[in-house]
């Protein structure tokens, strides 16, 4: 018994070794991009297209929030290091940063740009690649470089990381947005032959025995830079309550699964249909008539100015409950939870209460998307070695 209980230790300590923190911070996006739901369903809709089209060619991470609608951390690239904010995106598998020669509007100037020349590693090369949004192209050089998540650290690096530098930003979508890029977290099917994921590529080298990664994301609007990471190579128990579901990926491309119904109190929504968890995704998205049947229960009127999904704040308390049915457990969601609260001016006092669901048909049939909204409330672990996804309550 005593042989065992060292045993225990020994595994415990090494457990939390292998562990790597990311701090992540929330930045607030403004309102019109959450009210807007027309163009925020078009944005997604391309997304969930395999929208890239190739041209010739344990760690915490802390995330940001900005109005619980978009979460990022650091990384670095290249030698000596530069670092950038990045999101980390699972509901993509390519990385981008600004590069250096990006025109086209705000968003090449309001970022920080990655300078090839400026690395020793650098390795540039003669392939070019489009990513298409609802709001336009990104387009940009391919670029291999080393690759780090994280800036004061260099353990949770990669030599050589293929990633794109972009040369054309569109739309507003990243003036608006306090990340210089974004860093694929997804099955590396999802990206150009070829391609490999920085986590991908940590999984094959010694510096991550266990192959999983994890979000937390702090939903307090008092502690907007406080508590929310992301953890590699590990999970960190203390972030969540209960046990933790697992439920199999249904599809080795975006983190897919199956979900056994959705429900308003007794009322059904939808039945044995296929998810995705991203958390590059700030609200919840389903097909259009399933969200209007959901928003029609919860007695959502459209802003006649510009087509917003809101409720009387004051009404909350007599809202009912959301709940998902997965892997034979409920995972519920309150009004608190499922209506985002924002102040569409800053100085004024005043606040509006706006779905967190969202409408969109998917190109390749029905699809939902649990975005932040969902894996605010439930601590969600992303099991690349066992291709599974685990939720659980989080603290």
């Amino acid at each position: 018994m005593k042989s065992l209980s060292v045993l225990l230790v020994i595994v415990f300590c090494a457990s939390t070794l292998a562990l790597y923190r990311f701090p992540l911070k929330r930045k607030a996006n403004t309102y019109s991009t959450l009210s807007r739901n027309n163009t925020y369903a078009e944005t997604f809709r391309n997304k969930y297209n395999f929208a890239a089209a190739n041209g010739d060619q344990a760690f915490n991470e802390k995330l940001n929030n900005i109005h619980n609608t978009e979460y990022y951390g650091e990384i670095s690239l290249g030698t000596p290091p530069q670092c950038f904010k990045a999101m980390f995106d699972t509901g993509s598998s390519i990385a981008w940063v600004t590069g250096d020669k990006c025109q086209g509007g705000r968003g090449c100037e309001l970022h920080k740009k990655f300078e090839c020349e400026k690395s020793s590693t650098c390795q540039p090369t003669d392939g070019a690649m489009t990513l298409t949004y609802g709001t336009g192209a990104m387009s940009g050089r391919v670029d291999s470089d080393k690759f780090c998540f994280g800036c004061q650290d260099e353990t949770m690096c990669v030599e050589r990381q293929i990633f794109l530098e972009s040369v054309q930003e569109p739309g507003k979508t990243f003036e608006m947005a306090k990340f210089d890029g974004l860093v694929g977290m997804g099955y590396d099917a999802l990206a150009p032959k070829g391609v490999t994921t920085p986590f991908a590529q940590l999984m094959k080298s010694d510096k991550c025995p266990e192959p999983v990664f994890a979000f937390y994301m702090n939903r307090n609007d008092g502690q907007v830079d406080q508590g929310s990471e992301m953890t590699l190579c590990g999970i960190d128990s203390k972030h969540y309550t209960g046990e933790m579901t697992y439920v199999p990926v249904s599809k080795k491309a975006y983190w897919q699964f199956t979900v056994d119904s959705l429900k308003i109190n007794s009322e059904t929504i939808a039945t044995n249909f296929e998810a995705i968890a991203d958390t590059g995704t700030s609200l919840i998205v389903g097909p259009v008539a399933d969200v209007e049947r959901l928003h029609q229960a919860i007695g959502i009127v459209r802003n006649p100015v510009n087509g917003a999904a809101m409720v009387d704040c004051d009404k909350l308390q007599f809202l009912p409950t959301i709940t998902f049915n997965i892997a034979g457990r409920k995972f519920p969601l309150t009004p608190d939870q499922y209506i985002v609260k924002m102040k569409p001016i800053p100085t004024m006092d005043v606040t509006l209460c706006i779905s967190g669901f969202s409408g969109m048909d998917m190109p390749k049939g029905p699809m939902w998307i649990l975005g932040d909204v969902f894996i605010g409330q439930y601590f969600t672990v992303f099991d690349q070695g066992k291709d599974r996804i685990g939720f659980a309550t989080a603290r």
